[in-house]
C-alpha cells in the first residue's frame, strides 16, 4: 500500500505537472506519464492497478510498465513524497 505525503500541492494536465512539497519548499516537475501516475495515486490506486493502467495507456508490456512505475515510485519515496505501508 502506498500513500502520498500530506504536505503536497499539485497541478497536473495532459502535458505534465508540478508537485510542491510545502514542508521542504521544493518543486518537482512531472512529465505526462509521471503526472498520470501521480493522479492515479491521488485517486487511491494501488501499485498493481497503476501498472496495468500505464501498460494499457502506453501500449507497453506489463513488465516494462512495472519497472517504470517502480522507478517513479522509488524517486517519490526517496524525496519523502510517498510512503509505503504494509497491508497488515
Amino acid at each position: 500500500m502506498v500513500r502520498l505525503s500530506e504536505n503536497l500541492r499539485t497541478v497536473t494536465n495532459a502535458d505534465g505537472g508540478v508537485v510542491l512539497d510545502l514542508r521542504k519548499g521544493k518543486i518537482f516537475r512531472l512529465n505526462a506519464t509521471g503526472a498520470t501516475i501521480f493522479e492515479l495515486l491521488v485517486r487511491g490506486y494501488e501499485e498493481e492497478q497503476i501498472i496495468a493502467d500505464i501498460s494499457t495507456r502506453c501500449g507497453i508490456a506489463p513488465a516494462r510498465a512495472s519497472r517504470d512505475v517502480q522507478d517513479f515510485l522509488n524517486v517519490l519515496a526517496s524525496n519523502d513524497l510517498l510512503y509505503r505501508q504494509n497491508a497488515d
